[in-house]
């Protein structure tokens, strides 16, 4: 009777621990077709490694763009690129503008600033869960200014930057996406993603009960900011009083795909780099032979339009695999990936 009993025990934890699994890839697209579908034109620009953010700045007529091998082992050092946008091929885009500094160095998302003669580079540094800040020459190199770090800045993610030396920054997950803790929760959606605001003196909590929080954006008026919620599939707007930096909760709004970085378009919508198939990426970052597909989704955040979301490129994995940004130039769309060496500039249609 006891080893029946046991028995039993032991087939209902393993139906549990299969349906888990099974809930878990099913949730989270694991099992979804994705189409290769995109109207324009596109083009590929190798020998960037790990391209996982790209911003461009109209006013310098060039792209800055985070670079690491994430296959090179934790000690490699990652690079900040300035690509001139109309001259992509050219030889000085693939120059490290950091000049070496800060030594240990993994860049992750990154957010340009100016406001007059003012230039900064603001970048989040995995190596040193911190924001580094960077002053910018008008032909794109950059001089280290300064670093931030706090305490519970443990898994910073992406920035955006309101003034010379203010700033929001995501913590995805409280524990550190690298950490087993942080993996599990990820998959549990566990709500422990937090907003932070430093205002150039002291750091604050500016948000929280955040679902792995990823990218981040603010529109031109700094009153709206958009967080990307990466294990809730979901767009997170919130209202931004400019004077205090509060933010409040205005509306969540759900995606076919897992959100990673965000840009504003010259016209206000929010691009967005997704993933379909978030759970493939560890596979595809422990086998270079495997691809994970892409998801470029563009959001109109305005009331009564019919329809406010698009999904403007889809890639099954083979022109780019594990997309992470998708950035506007003009006419031009730029999709940036987690993990292959190269970038797309692509030419969008109409």
């Amino acid at each position: 009777m006891r080893l029946s009993l046991l028995a039993g025990a032991f087939l209902l934890l393993f139906a549990l621990a299969g349906g888990t699994v099974g809930y878990t890839l099913f949730s989270f697209n694991h099992f979804k077709d994705v189409e290769d579908r995109f109207d324009g034109q596109c083009s590929p620009v190798t020998g960037v490694a790990g391209p996982e953010d790209i911003e461009a700045t109209p006013s310098l007529g060039r792209a800055f763009v985070s670079s690491l091998d994430r296959r090179a082992g934790p000690l490699a050092r990652g690079s900040v690129f300035a690509v001139l946008i109309d001259d992509p091929l050219g030889s000085e885009n693939w120059r490290d503008r950091t000049g070496g500094a800060p030594e240990k160095f993994r860049p992750l998302g990154l957010n340009y600033y100016e406001d007059g003669d003012v230039r900064r580079l603001f970048v989040v540094n995995d190596a040193a869960k911190s924001v580094e800040i960077f002053d910018v020459s008008p032909a794109g190199d950059l001089t280290h200014l300064e670093t931030v770090a706090e305490r519970r800045l443990t898994s910073p993610n992406d920035v955006i930057a309101v003034g010379p030396r203010s700033f929001y920054v995501t913590n995805d997950v409280e524990a550190g996406r690298a950490s087993l803790v942080g993996k599990l929760q990820f998959l549990s959606r566990s709500a422990s993603g937090k907003i932070y605001f430093y205002d150039g003196v002291a750091m604050r909590v500016a948000a929280e009960g955040l679902r792995f929080a990823n990218g981040i954006a603010m529109n031109a008026r700094q009153t709206r900011l958009y967080a990307a919620e990466t294990a809730g599939q979901s767009l997170r707007i919130y209202d931004r009083d400019p004077a205090t930096g509060a933010l409040s909760l205005a509306k969540i709004e759900p995606l076919p795909a897992a959100p990673d970085n965000l840009n504003i378009a010259w016209d206000g919508s929010v691009w967005i780099g997704a993933q379909p198939k978030p759970l493939s990426v560890p596979l595809v970052e422990r086998d270079p032979q495997l691809h994970a597909p892409s998801l470029v989704i563009r959001y109109v955040d305005q009331e009564g339009v019919a329809t406010p979301m698009t999904e403007v490129f889809s890639d099954s994995g083979n022109a780019i695999s594990t997309s992470t940004v998708a950035a506007i130039s003009g006419s031009r769309l730029l999709i940036g990936s987690l993990l292959d060496d190269k970038y797309l500039i692509c030419d969008l249609p109409g």
